[in-house]
């Protein structure tokens, strides 16, 4: 049985599913469902190994929405984290 790793990120988000190595990441395409902009991952021979769900959360859970205004970024502006 395959294993699949999940990946989770809250700020831009979305959530990666990868069944294959993402190292070998190559090239990726849009699905072609009208409802959603998830986006499949192939390797260099055209096999998919992983998948981009965009849009994981909905608006009242989306962190990029809350996140400047508690931490005071300015709206599309990078902003460094650090611990």
């Amino acid at each position: 049985m395959a294993k699949i790793k999940v990946f989770i990120d809250p700020i831009a988000n979305t959530m990666n599913l990868w069944w294959g190595n993402h190292k070998q990441a190559f090239s990726s395409e849009e699905t072609d469902d009208q409802l959603s902009n998830d986006v499949i991952v192939k390797n260099k021979t055209g096999q998919p190994i992983g998948l981009e769900v965009i849009g994981l959360f909905p608006s009242e859970l989306n962190l990029a929405r809350w996140w400047p205004k508690v931490f005071g970024a300015k709206p599309n502006e990078p902003m460094m984290l650090s611990t």
